[in-house]
């Protein structure tokens, strides 16, 4: 149980400080209720969620791996250099691979008129969506941390 409780932890610890993990977080909100919204089928779901859980996974091996440089070598050297690229660059493959699947996904005839329709017919919750937007933003932007 120990194991979980670190986990957690480390998710956690990447939340508070990677400013990109929020934003993912942030699109990995609106992709969920855009897959509610237009009716996504199962097998769109499971690509949707292994998206999700691919990019989340990743950023956090990239801030483990950037921690690690940090602590290892803190002045400028061209391998940890490479290495914190190269851990950036898998987070950044990732997000670009699950932008493509979420356009194959609802970028669509039905699923746009199934959008269209929610907006529609449900004004008050497509409302809240939106505002939703406000605080979200101000999770993404985060307090300042201090520099060591």
């Amino acid at each position: 149980m120990k194991s979980f409780k670190y986990a957690f932890r480390g998710i956690a610890d990447t939340i508070r400080t990677e400013h990109n993990m929020r934003v993912h977080l942030c699109f990995a909100f609106y992709v969920i209720i855009a897959g509610f919204v237009t009716h996504i089928s199962l097998f769109e779901w499971a690509a949707v969620l292994i998206c999700i859980g691919a990019v989340m996974a990743l950023e956090c091996l990239n801030t483990a791996v950037e921690s690690l440089c940090d602590t290892v070598s803190p002045e400028k050297s061209d391998g940890i250099r490479m290495t914190k690229d190269a851990s950036a660059g898998a987070v950044l493959c990732a997000a670009l691979a699950s932008a493509f699947v979420g356009g194959i996904i609802f970028f669509n005839e039905q699923k746009i008129a199934a959008a269209i329709d929610f907006l529609k017919n449900q004004t008050l919750l497509s409302i809240l969506i939106i505002l939703s937007l406000i605080p979200l933003c101000f999770f993404v932007r985060g307090r300042k941390r201090e520099r060591k």
